[in-house]
C-alpha cells in the first residue's frame, strides 16, 4: 500500500504493480485495443465456484455409557467414552474421521478379549458399519472442512508471473499425506493409517494459498483470451494488410504481440500448465467420489469442456489467428529492443 501511494503522488521509479492474472490480460489487451483503435469490452468473471456439498449422516450403532464401562480394560473403552462425550458429538470432521479410524483400529483387539454376548456382537457389527463407511467420512472431510474449503474458494488474488512455486511444496506435501490415508482406506490396510498426519495436513492446506489463486487465474485466462480472440475476429478487416505491404501500425501490432502476449502472458499460461501437470492427477485422485469431483474436474480435468482443455484450445486459437495476420503482411520479426 505505501509503495502504491508513492508511486501514485511522486511516479517514483521501480513501483511496478505485480504482474498477476488481471495486470497481464489487461496490459495486452489495452494495447492491442490502442493500435486496433477500436473499443474492446472486458468480459464479465463469473467463475464457477465450489457448490455445497451433500451431507450424509451415516447410520451408527450406539455404545453406551454402561457398555463403555465393560470396556475399561481396553484403550477402545477410552475411546468411546472420549467420544460419547459432549465434545465428541460436536466434533469437525477431521476429528470425526479420526475417531472412526482409531475405532477400527482398536476394535480387533478388544473384541478379542470379551467373551461371546451382546457386547461383543455389538461391537463387532460397529466394527464392520465404520470400516464400511470409512470412506464416507473421509470425504466429509475434504467437503466439510474449512481449510480445503477456503484453498477451493474463487477470490480476488491471483498467481504472479515467475513467482508460481511459492507454496507448492506445502500445497503437495498436504495432498500427497491425505491421498496417502484415502489409499489405505481403500485398500482396508486400517493399520497403516497414521491419524496423527490428517490435522497437520489440514493445517498446510489453510496456510497455503496457491490453489485458490491458480483456480482463479486458470479461469480468468480462459474467459479473457475467448473474449480477445472474438474482438480480434471482429476486427481482422480493420488490421488486413494489402498483399504482402504492411505499414506501420500492422508492424506496431504484431510488437504487442511479440513483447506483451508471447513474452509475458504466454510465459503466464505456460507456467500454469506446469502446475496443472503437477497437481492435476493427485487432486482428481483426492476428490475422486467425493461431492466437489465435478468442480475439481472442471478445473484439473482433460476432458473436452473442462477449462484446461478450453483453454488450451483458445491459445491455438489465439496464435492462429497472428499466424495468418502475420503471413498476409510479410512482416519481419520484431527486434528485441522494440
Amino acid at each position: 500500500m505505501l509503495c502504491f501511494l508513492l508511486c501514485l503522488l511522486l511516479w517514483l521509479p521501480g513501483c511496478q504493480r505485480a504482474k498477476d492474472v488481471d495486470y497481464l490480460w489487461q496490459d495486452y489487451s489495452q494495447r492491442l485495443a490502442h493500435v486496433i483503435d477500436q473499443p474492446y469490452s472486458p468480459p464479465e468473471f463469473k467463475p464457477m465456484q465450489l457448490g455445497k456439498a451433500d451431507r450424509q449422516e451415516q447410520a451408527s450403532i450406539t455404545i453406551s455409557i454402561l457398555d463403555t464401562l465393560s470396556l475399561g480394560h481396553c484403550p477402545l473403552g477410552r475411546l468411546i467414552a472420549d467420544h460419547n462425550s459432549t465434545l465428541g458429538k460436536v466434533a469437525p470432521p477431521s476429528q470425526q474421521l479420526i475417531y472412526q479410524i482409531s475405532f477400527i483400529q482398536l476394535a480387533p483387539a478388544c473384541i478379542d478379549t470379551l467373551d461371546e454376548g451382546e457386547l461383543k456382537t455389538k461391537l463387532t457389527q460397529a466394527l464392520q458399519q465404520k470400516q464400511a463407511h470409512a470412506m464416507a467420512y473421509f470425504n466429509r472431510v475434504l467437503t466439510g472442512d474449512i481449510s480445503i474449503t477456503k484453498s477451493l474458494f474463487i477470490g480476488y488474488d491471483s498467481l504472479v508471473l515467475d513467482e508460481m512455486r511459492a507454496g507448492r511444496f506445502e500445497l503437495e506435501s498436504a495432498i500427497g499425506q491425505l491421498l496417502s490415508i484415502k489409499g489405505h482406506i481403500k485398500q482396508r490396510q486400517w493399520q497403516q493409517i497414521d491419524t496423527a498426519q490428517i490435522e497437520p495436513a489440514l493445517a498446510l492446506m489453510a496456510h497455503q494459498t496457491l490453489l485458490q489463486r491458480y483456480l482463479r487465474s486458470l479461469a480468468y485466462s480462459q474467459a479473457q483470451l475467448i473474449a480477445l480472440n472474438d474482438y480480434l475476429q471482429r476486427h481482422s478487416a480493420s488490421v488486413a494488410c494489402r498483399l504482402n505491404h504492411a505499414n506501420r501500425k500492422q508492424e506496431i501490432l504484431q510488437n504487442v504481440f511479440h513483447k506483451y502476449y508471447l513474452a509475458q502472458t504466454q510465459a503466464y499460461l505456460s507456467q500454469l500448465n506446469q502446475l496443472h501437470y503437477r497437481l492435476s492427477e493427485p487432486l482428481l485422485a483426492l476428490f475422486a467420489g467425493s461431492s466437489h469431483q465435478a468442480f475439481i474436474e472442471h478445473y484439473f480435468g482433460e476432458q473436452p469442456g473442462t477449462l484446461p482443455e478450453q483453454l488450451k484450445s483458445q491459445m491455438r486459437r489465439h496464435v492462429k489467428w497472428w499466424q495468418a495476420f502475420r503471413e498476409s503482411c510479410n512482416i519481419a520479426p520484431p527486434s528485441s529492443s522494440t
